[in-house]
């Protein structure tokens, strides 16, 4: 009965182990702003309206050809959307916080476009704007 008791013990003790140190792995996520930094392409968008509009609407467009589009993305807040390898304009961005971004375009410094950060790891990252639109975007 005593062995049993230790056997049972030992695993309860091996498994609160395991579990405590995958989820400390887990919590020690990377820096957004390292993850963001890179050329990202963007890979889809999900339109839909807001429940309480007049007209409802929700439409989804998954072929990353439609968007010839290339952002480059570095670590102090600029932003180079470029198009067939040629820049065609450039914006800046700043973190609220780690799930928040203000972005504006350099013709315009009034930093009122926010996105809500869905997703962003080292190959993903999924943006939602105020009006729930999706951007998603792969890393090239």
């Amino acid at each position: 009965m005593k062995t049993i008791f230790i056997v049972l013990l030992i695993a309860a003790l091996g498994a609160g182990s395991y579990f405590y140190f995958s989820k400390k792995q887990q919590t020690s996520k990377a820096d957004p702003k390292e993850l963001i930094a890179g050329k990202w392409k963007m890979d889809s968008i999900k339109v839909s309206r807001r429940p309480d509009s007049s007209f409802p609407l929700s439409f989804s467009v998954a072929n990353s050809d439609l968007y010839p589009y290339q952002y480059d993305i570095d670590k102090k807040g600029l932003i180079i959307q470029t198009r067939n390898g040629k820049a065609e304009d450039s914006g800046q961005y700043k973190f609220v916080n780690d799930k928040e971004l203000l972005t504006w375009s350099n013709a315009d410094s009034s930093k009122k476009i926010q996105w809500k950060i869905k997703k962003l790891d080292s190959l993903n990252m999924v943006v939602q704007d105020k009006d729930s639109t999706v951007f998603s975007f792969k890393k090239i």
